[in-house]
């Protein structure tokens, strides 16, 4: 009853549930109706476009909007896009679109959700842990993007816009207090410094000064994260016709969670489920590091065409601790020591933006290289050694060309027809040594790795009314293959790309003069090949698995009540069943509490051999419904405006692991700001989020002879900020 009922608010209540659609506050002294219905602008097909005139299921949010629904970062961004669900381990966060995902602890893993920020792929999954900064809007996009964005876009892309430098003075400065003495700040400063030339600069720091957890066995506070990054532009505009921005980012990073034993789990102690948020490891476990880069953008309109050149480079350090077996006995700890340099350069050529026949033409190079220095695994379970040091270097390169075309068919009908072309190689070098000592146990060894894929994007969409368009798609994408860093040499082979292709049909709408906006798709997923985590003789592996079937329905309707006040809701309906799959990697639960390893692998030749399938299974992180509800009320008064808004979103229950034992209880979140906006920039809000003080995991795993370990995610916070901008 529940989930239905969170499902109808998001996909039934068309009639009245409505918000503006770029979630704008109007000014005093500006007209009303001409601020409230303008249409939000998307760059979905690597340029800019209306978001109701482009064929592909996409998420918008502002940077308003995100703040409206107590959103900070990347690992929230869930609370505001249907259908998007956020596995945040202790370093890397791996991200599901639709039940579409790739579960990894390795911190230089690459996702099978592309997050792109400023036109820049960001490949190493322990740095898209990043709290948004100078941020212009957030578009999600659903389903493969394996044309324009190519590069292990399976199962979908998000997209972080920053703002560009203004020519026209602009600022905004923030400060913030909340409980767990978590203190927040951020600036932002853009103005133009000649006739040509702009800048801007956006800084943030976070510092949660107390954990909200314990542990019991150390006494220490856990669970507490800190958080500093900084990013630039220069924008120079020498004509009209031609603009170049160069920009820089550096970020820093400490997030230091724990993992327990969930209810029903038994430490190695004997010790059960020690309560909320409240560990026993002898070791702390969390995850810190660096990242920087920069890139610089030209764009030149020649009249007949325009060109556009992308270089980009971005350098991760990180470490990760992590002791797997969650208890006060030094069974099994985990030092990740990791450092990923990427290197990537992109031109296009394309249609002016007035063309009626839109195309678009480039190539793509990117040069990845990934270090473990190394991997230490120690522990009672190595005795008589220490343990063992796994090193790895994996030096991956992809070349792609790539073309899309959008032509007009006839004044209501469009085709589009896109195709990409990439080869991916791979250089892996590894060996094994025991731990802190020159002794080595798995010499190096060198393999190589390489594949080449299509990708692909036929649609039609047809505009049924000049505010109704329909369409129907058909994507292929490719997550590309390689190898597992970190597990032992000898046994390290390739895993191949995995392939989705996806057929939807979708409708756009604009409703009452635009004042209403609803989206539905419906969709189809036919996923081979693909990549699961396996845990061999205690090393963990990337291993190619079998087929799914996914369908499901998903829609958003946002619009505005009175001037005053605007309502939004989405909802997403799910079905996903895995193919059969013999030898399917599973862990099971003993009476004692304790876990086996489940049925072990077996020949499947041998007439003896009965292994698990998991045949009929759902996909991880595939919750069957998802919804999301709020709004946004703006009291207008003499000195300015009170804003309340509000925000709750419904996940149901998923499973986190292939052999859907371990269940990740539905779970609703509630967030809600109360504040004042005067009329000279000043501004004071109160927030809460979490305010259901709902329990959940944003990481739940089953350790083959070990324990179940999961990580909670953060309870109730609140605060208050003030803020001045002009």
């Amino acid at each position: 009853m529940k989930a239905g009922f969170y499902f109808l608010c998001g996909v039934s209540a068309s009639a009245f549930l409505v918000q503006p659609a770029l979630g704008q506050t109007a000014d005093a002294g500006v007209d009303e109706t001409e601020e409230m219905y303008q249409p939000i602008v998307v760059t979905a097909q690597r340029r800019e476009q209306r978001l109701q005139d482009v064929p592909i299921t996409i998420s918008a949010i502002t940077s308003d909007s995100v703040a409206n629904a107590g959103v900070t970062g990347i690992s929230q961004i869930q609370a505001v896009a249907p259908g998007v669900q956020v596995n945040a381990q202790v370093g890397p966060t791996n991200i599901y679109m639709r039940g579409i995902g790739a579960k990894s602890g390795d911190l230089t893993s690459e996702s099978s959700v592309a997050i792109y920020v400023d036109g820049v792929y960001q490949p190493a999954s322990v740095a898209n842990v990043f709290e948004f900064n100078g941020l212009e809007r957030v578009e999600v996009l659903k389903g493969p993007q394996g044309t324009l964005f190519g590069r292990n876009a399976t199962g979908g892309v998000v997209q972080v816009i920053t703002k560009a430098p203004s020519f026209d003075p602009e600022m905004d400065f923030a400060v913030g207090y909340g409980n767990y003495d978590t203190v927040r700040a951020s600036a932002y400063v853009s103005g133009g410094l000649s006739d040509q030339l702009a800048a801007n600069f956006a800084i943030q720091y976070k510092n949660q000064g107390k954990g909200w957890g314990e542990n019991v066995f150390t006494g220490e506070e856990r669970f507490y994260s800190r958080d500093f990054n900084m990013r630039g532009k220069i924008l120079l505009a020498p004509s009209a016709d031609t603009d170049i921005t160069v920009s820089g980012n550096y970020a820093e990073f400490n997030n230091q969670v724990d993992p327990q034993n969930p209810p029903g789990s038994v430490l190695a102690t004997g010790q059960g489920f020690l309560g909320r948020y409240r560990v026993a490891g002898d070791s702390n476990t969390g995850a810190n590091g660096k990242t920087y880069g920069g890139s610089i953008t030209a764009m030149h309109d020649f009249g007949g065409f325009q060109i556009r050149n992308i270089a980009a480079y971005q350098k991760v350090e990180a470490y990760q601790g992590l002791d797997q077996d969650a208890s006060p006995i030094t069974l099994v700890r985990g030092d990740f020591f990791s450092r990923s340099r990427m290197i990537s350069e992109e031109f296009h050529v394309m249609a002016p933006s007035d063309a009626r026949f839109q195309w678009l033409a480039g190539v793509y190079y990117f040069d990845y290289n990934t270090y473990n220095e190394p991997v230490r695994i120690t522990g009672l379970v190595f005795a008589p050694i220490p343990g063992v040091d796994v090193y790895g270097l994996a030096k991956s390169k992809s070349l792609a060309g790539f073309a899309q075309g959008t032509y007009p068919l006839t004044d209501d009908l469009n085709f589009t027809a896109g195709l990409r072309y990439t080869k991916d190689k791979v250089d892996y070098t590894g060996s094994v040594a025991i731990a802190n000592t020159d002794i080595v146990i798995d010499p190096e060894q060198t393999k190589s790795f390489s594949k080449a894929k299509p990708t692909w994007r036929l649609s039609l969409d047809y505009k049924v009314t000049p505010d109704v368009l329909a369409y129907a798609s058909y994507n292929r994408g490719v997550k590309s293959g390689g190898f597992s860093l970190g597990t032992t040499v000898s046994a390290n082979e390739p895993y191949d790309p995995e392939k989705l292709d996806a057929y939807e049909v979708g409708l756009k709408t604009e409703l009452f003069d635009r004042r209403i906006i609803f989206n539905t798709a419906a969709f189809y997923y036919d996923f081979q090949n693909i990549q699961f985590q396996r845990v061999l003789a205690g090393s963990v592996v990337t291993v190619n698995g079998p087929s799914a079937k996914v369908y499901g329905l998903e829609a958003e309707i946002t619009g505005r009540v009175t001037p005053e006040l605007s309502i939004h809701a989405n909802g997403n309906y799910l079905h996903s069943r895995i193919g059969d799959f013999p030898n399917a990697p599973n862990v099971n639960r003993l009476p004692n509490g304790r876990n086996g390893f489940g049925i072990p692998p077996c020949d499947l030749s041998d007439p003896a051999c009965v292994p698990y399938n998991a045949k009929g299974n759902r996909l991880p992180y595939a919750p069957k419904f998802t919804g999301n509800i709020g709004f946004n009320y703006r009291i207008p008064l003499d000195s300015g405006n009170v804003k309340i808004s509000s925000n709750l979103l419904y996940t149901g229950f998923t499973y986190s692991e292939l052999d859907n034992r371990l269940i990740d209880d539905a779970y609703e979140l509630l967030s809600a700001s109360i504040g004042w906006e005067g009329d000279n920039g000043l501004r004071l809000s109160v927030w809460g989020n979490n305010l259901t003080k709902s329990y959940y995991y944003t990481l739940l795993n089953g350790v083959g002879g070990g324990n179940d370990i999961a990580i909670p995610a953060a309870p109730r916070t609140y605060g208050v900020t003030l803020g001045y901008s002009f």
